[in-house]
């Protein structure tokens, strides 16, 4: 199995949804409620492409190709980003061994009022996760991010975090890739992948 990386063609539209791995129990006898969070919540994403031509065109139809359906893996950007925060430095894990929806940092730019924003990404051990609350850098730069998803794989001490282009995750092809022709050589691709949990 290899991983590549994502074609630089930027997708006419696309979709990007997290789904959680929650389990919910009704009571038969009083219609209680009870849910619980499990591990293993992934990020689903669709792109499509619409009237390529030329190099684009033989980029998108190449790559599929060399996906050979699921066999291999790769990794994406979703492209409608842009971080809100300040950002500054090079964030780093500050940490082995952290879980959780908690993240300890260090390597910021120092006393920075919204250093990241909630709805800002961060990509870190083949994950993407998605701050959850503002967060300030401190005079000797740590910070400490509220992040969701939780953390799948125990962090490794000063790991990179990427806040600049963050990578969706490893993923796999789903349920759907597939381009259809046009006169004019022209070709629009619709693409379905899932996060690969054990990437």
């Amino acid at each position: 199995m290899t991983t590549y990386s994502f074609p630089a063609v930027t997708p006419s539209r696309s979709s990007c949804e997290l789904v959680t791995n929650t389990k919910t129990f009704r009571s038969p006898l009083t219609n209680a409620t009870q849910t619980v969070g499990r591990k293993g919540s992934l990020w689903r994403v669709s792109m499509q492409f619409n009237n390529l031509t030329g190099a684009d065109r033989a980029s998108m139809q190449a790559f599929l190709t060399k996906l050979n359906g699921q066999e291999h893996r790769f990794t994406v950007q979703d492209h409608s980003f842009a971080r809100r925060g300040t950002g500054g430095g090079t964030l780093l894990i500050n940490g082995a061994g952290q879980t959780g929806s908690s993240l300890v940092c260090d390597g910021a730019t120092f006393s920075v009022t919204n250093y990241l924003l909630e709805g800002d990404y961060i990509s870190f051990n083949n994950e993407l996760h998605m701050v959850t609350a503002n967060a300030n850098s401190s005079a000797a730069g740590a910070v400490t991010l509220s992040i969701a998803p939780p953390i799948r794989k125990a962090t490794v001490n000063n790991g990179a975090i990427n806040i600049t282009v963050p990578v969706l995750g490893v993923f796999m092809l789903g349920s759907k890739a597939e381009w259809d022709n046009s006169p004019a050589n022209l070709s629009s691709f619709s693409i379905e992948a899932v996060e690969d949990v054990l990437a």
